[in-house]
């Protein structure tokens, strides 16, 4: 079986990012490493996410604000028999929490859109934040390095 790893364009991993609603948070403390799945949405350029303002996620943000995230796509029945066609894209960069109003009513607004909610699904979480902006739980990966890698159809035998 041979595979070929494809790297895919700009145009390409904006259009996966876009089609996707869940990456892997990947934090370190310096220490120990921990990942977790987070929803997320994508405006072209960085990756916007909902943090809670306790627990262990935060405490490795407050140790090191430099991230990975990951989103990945295998395909149904993942394996030999089936195919093992995936798509991933590794995005590095630096967590900000967003603290000002207007930035928080255009991440929310993104969001809804991203995931699938109509305009104000999310009107009570926006009033609630902007009453305490500097506690938002609203964060924003700004990207530094963009990875990717795709892999189509590779089945038993392929490029035997």
């Amino acid at each position: 079986m041979q595979v070929e790893l494809k790297t895919m364009s700009q145009e390409q991993i904006n259009e996966f990012l876009n089609s996707q609603k869940v990456g892997l948070l990947s934090l370190s403390d310096g220490k120990s490493a921990y990942a977790v799945p987070l929803g997320y949405s994508f405006d072209g350029k960085d990756i916007y996410l909902t943090i809670a303002n306790k627990g262990r996620k935060l405490a490795y943000i407050k140790a090191c604000r430099n991230v990975c995230f990951t989103v990945y796509w295998l395909q149904d029945n993942f394996g030999v028999k089936t195919g093992m066609s995936y798509k991933s894209v590794i995005c590095d960069g630096v967590l900000e929490q967003i603290s000002e109003p207007e930035a928080i009513t255009r991440v929310i607004r993104n969001a809804e859109k991203h995931l699938g909610f109509p305009e104000g699904t999310w009107n009570h979480l926006l009033e609630m934040t902007l009453k305490d902006p500097a506690n938002s739980g609203f964060w924003k990966i700004n990207v530094t390095r963009i990875g990717s890698q795709m892999v189509n159809d590779v089945k038993e035998g392929a490029g035997a």
